[in-house]
């Protein structure tokens, strides 16, 4: 009992050490990401992206909002296993982050895509098939938001999905694996189709207007990393 209470104690003093200096520093690697990261290949960044008279995030309340959300997900992966909670407390970051300039820039930086390609390194070990599962998630993810941007080329004449839509699909394929990139995909779908509905309802955007998606994806991902990973691997070991 004792050995256990420690443990519950290390993980949540870690857990809250971690989750104050992720939510912090993800509102100042934003306020500082470089301008020429927020513009598309062959753009200029303008005055204020490049010398911000303004944070681009406000530190508060944005700093408090994304630390408890950090440290809630810290010690509910942390205990049930620390190894795996490191690399998707990073992903979650990453997305944090690329959310964030999806939502403000309609932007999502390849540097942030990169990092989270390499993040998916951390997630080998916990994947019951192990780098081949995080390869056929990483085909599987490119493979379907290329599906969707010819079907919508094809039938809309217009891009369904963006470039960064399908290659954030592909390096979350490889964190998540098969079956956390198709539950992401639909969960993401279904939030997108949700919250868009509910925005038509109330006359907040038109049927044919843009918006970011990556949103929508990082909150799926984050359902699953930190609630559906445990039990679909406990499951696939158990067959």
């Amino acid at each position: 009992m004792s050995g256990q209470l420690t443990f519950t104690l290390i993980i949540c003093g870690a857990a809250i050490a971690a989750g104050i200096l992720l939510g912090n520093g993800a509102v100042y690697f934003f306020n500082k990401m470089p301008g020429k990261w927020l513009c598309d290949y062959g753009q200029e960044p303008d005055e204020e992206l490049m010398h911000p008279t303004h944070q681009r995030v406000k530190s508060t309340p944005w700093k408090y909002v994304f630390s408890g959300l950090f440290i809630a997900a810290g010690i509910k992966m942390g205990l049930e296993n620390p190894l795996y909670a490191l690399p998707a407390l990073a992903a979650l970051w990453l997305l944090l982050e690329m959310s964030i300039a999806d939502i403000k820039y309609m932007i999502v930086p390849d540097q942030l895509i990169m990092l989270l390609v390499i993040t998916g390194l951390g997630f080998i070990p916990h994947h019951a098939f192990g780098v081949m599962d995080c390869l056929v998630g990483a085909a599987i993810g490119f493979g379907i938001m290329v599906l969707i941007a010819v079907i919508g080329r094809l039938v809309y004449k217009k891009a369904a999905v963006g470039g960064a839509d399908i290659k954030l699909f592909g390096a979350l394929g490889l964190c998540l694996g098969t079956d956390g990139i198709i539950a992401v995909f639909i969960l993401s779908t279904f939030l997108s189709a949700g919250h868009f509905l509910w925005l038509l309802i109330r006359r907040k955007i038109r049927l044919s207007g843009e918006r970011p998606m990556v949103p929508y994806i990082a909150a799926a991902a984050t359902i699953y990393l930190v609630i559906l990973h445990e039990m679909s691997y406990n499951i696939v070991v158990q067959l």
